[in-house]
């Protein structure tokens, strides 16, 4: 089996998603995980987070990269409960020396068309990477993006479900632009095709049932979620009403090596900010009674990234849970199995 190379960069410790893609690529005999690199906001605590999860999945063999911690313009939020139930108290996780945008542009030029890079938080490493040497975007051979938002849900009760100001983007809003504009090889995941993926209700009781350390760290992360979630929600401008376990970072994951999840059509996506929202929304009434949303679209320009617009939701969840409750080390390589029989 031909093994897909991935350099994974997220922000873990604040969403429980971004633990759950590392425990999910850490499972996955499909990738090589070259490393883990961290961004936004406390880096350092990120990495130390990073490496905990990774030891609690058996895959202490992949390394973890401090990153860059502040936007280009603005500041960056911390909420205070990062790496409860995963990181004890005073315990202090090593990880590697090196820069995380160094270790991102040594590993892509040192291996041209080899290495995707999966991105869960904001694309501040990628973006700092093209600004210090540009011909990454020429030798990496993908970049896969969770974040913003191409067609705003609005559910059954009309609440918009998924923000204007998508948490990935808006958090380093110059560093998505200068990524979108890079010309690199995209494929862009928003949140409006990821809010389609919730854990269903009997693979998280598969999980919370299995017994495993990657398990039991995946449980205490559930228990701690719902004052964390109030508290996120409140704070970014998103409707407070608890909905459901959404596996938005798994899935970004799941497609660097399984293009059969989402189908991906051909379109040019742009950043837009300003200092208050532009709105361009407007609500309509549809046969059914309910709210249907017209989005105007400023600009027709020839595609510039694969965009995801439709996901196989209840497959994704089933994939997620199926990997997390298998034997723990099941995503280690072959070279690695054979490394360490010989020790």
């Amino acid at each position: 089996m031909e093994k897909t190379r991935i350099i994974l960069d997220t922000d873990i410790g604040t969403y429980y998603d971004d633990a759950f893609a590392v425990m999910f690529a850490a499972q996955s005999p499909e990738l090589i995980v070259e490393g883990v690199t961290t961004c936004y906001g406390d880096t350092h605590l990120r990495a130390q987070i990073a490496v905990k999860v990774l030891e609690a999945a058996g895959r202490s063999d992949i390394p973890v990269f401090k990153g860059i911690g502040m936007p280009m313009r603005g500041h960056a939020l911390m909420f205070g409960f990062e790496g409860e139930g995963i990181l004890e108290e005073g315990e202090e996780p090593q990880y590697e020396d090196q820069h995380a945008v160094d270790f991102i542009i040594e590993t892509i030029m040192n291996n041209p068309g080899e290495i995707k890079v999966v991105t869960l938080g904001t694309v501040s490493n990628v973006a700092h990477a093209i600004l210090r040497e540009p011909r990454v975007v020429e030798n990496i051979k993908e970049l896969i993006i969770m974040a913003g938002v191409v067609i705003p849900i609005v559910d059954e009760k009309g609440v918009r479900r998924s923000p204007r100001e998508e948490y990935n983007f808006n958090n380093d809003a110059i560093a998505a632009e200068i990524v979108l504009n890079s010309g690199m090889p995209i494929t862009y995941v928003p949140c409006d095709v990821t809010l389609y993926t919730p854990l269903l209700k009997e693979d998280e009781e598969r999980i919370r049932k299995a017994n495993t350390p990657i398990t039991e760290m995946a449980t205490r992360i559930l228990d701690l979620w719902p004052p964390q979630e109030k508290l996120i929600y409140t704070a970014v401008g998103i409707a407070t009403e608890h909905t459901a376990l959404w596996l938005h970072d798994p899935l970004v994951v799941m497609h660097a090596f399984d293009q059969t999840l989402l189908k991906l059509f051909p379109l040019h996506i742009a950043t837009e900010y300003n200092l208050t929202p532009i709105e361009r929304d407007m609500y309509v009434a549809n046969a059914n009674g309910q709210q249907d949303l017209l989005r105007t679209n400023p600009k027709k320009l020839p595609p510039n990234m694969d965009v995801a617009l439709e996901v196989d939701g209840p497959r994704v969840s089933h994939f997620f849970a199926d990997r997390l409750t298998a034997p723990l080390g099941n995503g280690v390589t072959k070279e690695l199995e054979t490394q360490g029989a010989s020790l």
